[in-house]
């Protein structure tokens, strides 16, 4: 966040009580998450707010990021590019953008308006929206066609907790999930859940060790500046599950994640690739460790997140879709109803080709009504 960005200028002039009254469930739209993401350099963040109706926006000093390329992300894919020099809708993290407070037809008329008019007359481009919000932005007169991007990935959790849930899954894969606990408790490992702020500073050479394993240089001084960002910005609600060994304090793998209302938000899982003993570290830090504290913790669903779905997918996740709309006056995406149309529609066949990505779509009509 620059000097000159105060708390009400990153929420549109609201305070951050008003603004989270209206984030309600969204914890990646929450002035706490919004806070952190406007601590990083390259951009200025901050709010559209028409009435009771609002959204995060971002413009970016150069280029975005890679996964919010919109640019980049349209012409891989052969439709129309809209130019990249222009105002991102939604946050500049975590792939999760929401409309927030009053989402009638009239409030987001009057918050569409207010897009455009930070816009500048340049492209306004919203990511990573859920159905519903392209929906109630298309009753507000949005007229372009929005594109799908890929997979989001959320696993529920019965009342009952972790037996109710083992019972949910085809006999198989409960087989597999049951020998992957089994391995990992016979190998002595162990998992405790403690806030970010006590364990912060341990954590910056298990993110270098997993970097380093897919290929990217020593980045230990820069994870340690990243693990003091999330301290500071959202410390006090972060939490992490570490996983050792033992009586042995070496910290094998972490899972930073985020407790809101009844979701854990899955964040950043690492691991020291020394130190793994091959039974399963993975699967049981990120996913099965909250899932059995689900009952207590007053949890109903984990937020996995997009990418490597198939893992996600086998133990358990339903799959819903995100999506890029272009909110700008005069969109080309208007023109191309037809060509998005089929992007899409091919998107969501070869995820259906496979038997068990096709179970994992629980609502094909959040996924076809723009196909």
């Amino acid at each position: 966040m620059t000097t000159h960005e105060t708390e009400r200028d990153l929420l549109g002039g609201l305070s951050p009580t008003a603004w989270d009254k209206m984030a309600d469930g969204h914890f990646y739209s929450t002035s706490t998450w919004l806070s952190h993401c406007a601590s990083y350099p390259g951009a200025s963040c901050g709010a559209a707010v028409a009435g009771s109706a609002a959204v995060p926006i971002v413009r970016f000093d150069g280029p975005p990021p890679g996964n919010y390329h919109w640019a980049d992300l349209l012409a891989k894919r052969e439709l129309p590019v809209v130019p990249i020099d222009g105002l991102l809708v939604g946050s500049r993290l975590a792939y999760q953008s929401h409309l927030l407070g009053d989402r009638s037809p009239t409030a987001l008329s009057g918050l569409v308006a207010e897009v455009r008019a930070l816009a500048t007359e340049q492209p306004a481009v919203a990511m990573y929206l859920s159905t519903s919000d392209v929906l109630a932005l298309h009753a507000a007169g949005v007229r372009a066609t929005p594109v799908l991007l890929e997979p989001d990935a959320w696993l529920d959790v019965p009342e009952g907790g972790w037996d109710a849930w083992l019972q949910s899954l085809p006999s198989k894969r409960r087989v597999s999930v049951r020998r992957e606990v089994r391995l990992f408790e016979e190998a002595g490992l162990k998992i405790t859940h403690v806030a970010l702020e006590e364990c912060w500073d341990r954590l910056p050479p298990v993110a270098n060790s997993m970097a380093i394993k897919y290929g990217y240089s020593a980045r230990t001084p820069d994870f340690i500046k990243e693990f003091a960002r999330y301290r500071e910005s959202s410390g006090a609600v972060a939490q992490v599950a570490l996983c050792t060994k033992g009586d042995n304090d070496d910290l094998l793998g972490f899972c930073m994640y985020y407790k809101h209302g009844d979701t854990i938000f899955l964040r950043w899982a690492s691991f020291d690739y020394d130190l793994l003993t091959g039974n399963m570290e993975y699967f049981n830090l990120t996913y099965y460790t909250h899932i059995r504290l689900a009952d207590r913790a007053g949890t109903r669903r984990l937020h996995a997140g997009k990418g490597a779905v198939d893992a996600k997918v086998f133990r358990g996740a339903h799959l819903r879709p995100l999506w890029m709309l272009d909110l700008s006056e005069n969109s080309p995406h208007e023109q191309a109803e037809g060509d998005i149309r089929r992007h899409n529609a091919r998107l969501l066949a070869d995820l259906e080709a496979d038997k068990r990505m096709s179970r994992a779509i629980t609502d094909r009509a959040e996924w076809s009504v723009f196909c």
